[in-house]
């Protein structure tokens, strides 16, 4: 018995002194894009590309491609500046109405390119968890509130028991 709450000291003293849980690990948001974000957006844009010019004769399949790709830059930049955005700013409002809509829009035109390819039982199947998706997106964008904790001083932090081993 002795030994098992020797250990517990021990670990108390090496992994949190003070009683206080080690500090998160969060690394600095960087200005540039990484290499693999942009060789990411390489391949998007060269398969982009690529098939705008397969389908050049059809006028639709181009709009739907060329707008697909619109969207999704659109869309990471806006989810980049939501993250960088303080949450207290009426900026990060205006960015959640606009990552939502960008969202909604690719996932009803995804939506209806892959339905009109579908029997019509899968295609209900594709177009209600397309809008399950979109309900729930927005469900956790602007009504579900979470809860923030609040900041609790050491003092009144209680002190963090550890269970000791048989």
């Amino acid at each position: 018995m002795a030994k098992g709450t020797q250990l517990n000291n021990e670990l108390k003293r090496n992994l949190l002194p003070n009683n206080n849980p080690p500090p998160a690990i969060v690394k600095p948001a960087s200005d540039s894009s990484s290499w693999l974000s942009l060789l990411g957006f390489a391949f998007l844009a060269f398969n982009s590309g690529m098939a705008v010019y397969r389908s050049r004769d059809d006028i639709w399949s181009v709009l739907f491609v060329v707008s697909s790709f619109l969207d999704l830059l659109l869309l990471f930049y806006c989810l980049k500046k939501f993250e960088r955005t303080p949450r207290d700013s009426p900026t990060r409002g205006h960015l959640k109405i606009a990552v939502w809509s960008l969202s909604t829009f690719l996932t009803l035109m995804f939506s209806y390119r892959v339905a009109a390819l579908m029997p019509l039982a899968v295609a209900i199947i594709v177009w209600i968890m397309s809008l399950g998706t979109i309900g729930t997106g927005f469900y956790l964008f602007f009504i579900y509130k979470e809860e923030v904790p609040e900041k609790v001083s050491s003092e009144q932090k209680p002190a963090l028991k550890m269970v000791e081993g048989p």
